[in-house]
């Protein structure tokens, strides 16, 4: 290497030493810094998008918590076979056994929608101010149908 470069002339070794100094900015710059760019706007980016997701779980959190005072959940005060039975003709259910277990409620349904099932359970929880402590499905005889083989509802 040393003799081929003693062999070019002074003009051919400036024009070699200024295309090295060339490419080794550029392979400094495809090596490093521009992925080293990218990747802090890539951060950048995803910084200012997991920031917004925050601020809107913090809204809508306090939403929530509003709607949630709002509604004022009272605390259930009647029988709970009677809500449970009113509700369920409601949603047309079909309560096949019921057995109360002191301030607790066991419920059995045979073969229902399970979307009806689901709104009722809705119901209980928002408007009736039961909970829900245990539920046992099975399959029902239909496609989209369940059996309840035990509901264990109580207060809240």
């Amino acid at each position: 290497m040393k003799v081929w470069w003693q062999q070019l002339n002074s003009r051919e070794q400036r024009l070699v030493a200024t295309m090295a100094v060339f490419f080794i900015i550029f392979i400094f710059y495809s090596a490093i810094w521009q992925p080293l760019n990218k990747s802090l706007a890539e951060a950048n980016n995803k910084l200012a998008r997991q920031q917004q997701l925050l601020s809107w779980v913090q809204e809508n959190t306090a939403l929530y918590q509003q709607a949630k005072r709002a509604s004022g959940k009272k605390n259930f005060t009647g029988s709970i076979s009677s809500a449970a039975n009113r509700s369920a003709k409601t949603y047309k259910l079909t309560i096949t056994r019921m057995q109360p277990q002191g301030d607790d409620l066991q419920v059995w349904i045979d073969s229902t929608p399970f979307t009806q099932l689901l709104f009722w359970l809705e119901h209980l929880a928002n408007v009736e101010g039961l909970k829900v402590k245990a539920i046992d499905l099975s399959q029902g005889n239909i496609t989209g149908e369940v059996k309840v083989r035990r509901l264990h509802l109580s207060r809240l």
